[in-house]
Order: structure tokens, then C-alpha cells, then sequence
């Protein structure tokens, strides 16, 4: 007597963009930077965690120009799991480049979020002079903000007032 079993079917690979998963925000209405090192301790972790973040300093608001954006992608692969936030936006305001800040963003629900923290990984901040044009656009600072971490954008409430 013969018996067959069915093996069990092996789930085909999954093609690179499943693997990945985008969050944009819906409108920007407020940015502004923090020094990184008011912010409280190890707050990737606490969010990862489920303990809600509070940015409990004064944050310096930047004035920008146009329509900032901000874009969350997170991928998946064996080592775990990595989002990279990219935050762009134009101002004419210079940026305190040369010490360790974090960012924050509100968006149109007043959802604020953090991107950096006090401790590696910090973001990124590639600043671009651009001229104006003889058609009357203004000269202004391009502003590109990455950070590469395993949970990389933040929701944080902001305790003093924007």
C-alpha cells in the first residue's frame, strides 16, 4: 500500500517591493530643530517599545519656502528592518550645520514627529546654495535631511508651544 503526501507548497520569493513600505506625509505645516542632546535618551528604543515620546525643550522653528516634503521607506531583509526618512525642503535661514541637531515636523493632522536623537544614528544635513533665477524666484538654501536607523521618523508630542 502506497501513501502519498502533499507536500506543502514553499511560498514563492517575494518580489523587492513588497519588501518595502512608504509613509508621506500629508502636507507639512510646521519645521524646526532641536540640539540633539535636549532631546531624552534612547527615544528610537522607547517608541519601539511603546512608550510615547515627548520633545520637552524649546524647538527653533525654520522658516521655509515652497512645499517641504517628508517621505518614510522602510525595508525589510534578514538583518531586520531599516526605514530611511528623507526630510527636503527650501529656506532662506542658514542651519546651525555644525553641531548635532534633530528636526521636527508637524504635519496637517498636528502630528508631530522627530527625526534624530541624542545618540547614533544621527541625520544627515546636506545644505544646496541655490541662485535665484532672472525671472524673479529667490535665492534660497536647499535642505535634504536622512536618517538611516531602524525606526527613523518618529511621532513625538511637543510640550512646549510651536
Amino acid at each position: 500500500m502506497s501513501h502519498t503526501f502533499q507536500t506543502v507548497p514553499q511560498s514563492p520569493k517575494c518580489p523587492a517591493h513588497c519588501m518595502k513600505s512608504n509613509q508621506l506625509l500629508p502636507g507639512i505645516k510646521f519645521i524646526g530643530f532641536v540640539p540633539a542632546e535636549r532631546l531624552q535618551r534612547e527615544i528610537m528604543l522607547k517608541h519601539l517599545a511603546g512608550i510615547a515620546v515627548g520633545v520637552f525643550t524649546d524647538v527653533t522653528p525654520i522658516a521655509f519656502v515652497g512645499v517641504p516634503t517628508c517621505e518614510a521607506v522602510s525595508s525589510h531583509n534578514n538583518n531586520g528592518r531599516l526605514e530611511q526618512t528623507t526630510l527636503r525642503f527650501n529656506t532662506l535661514n542658514d542651519l546651525p550645520t555644525n553641531r548635532h541637531v534633530a528636526f521636527v515636523v508637524t504635519d496637517s493632522n498636528n502630528q508631530s514627529y522627530v527625526i534624530g536623537q541624542n545618540e547614533k544614528p544621527r541625520p544627515i544635513v546636506k545644505v544646496t546654495q541655490n541662485t535665484g533665477t532672472p525671472n524673479g524666484d529667490p535665492a534660497v538654501l536647499s535642505v535634504e535631511v536622512t536618517l538611516y536607523a531602524q525606526k527613523s521618523l518618529i511621532p513625538c508630542v511637543v510640550t512646549h508651544p510651536i
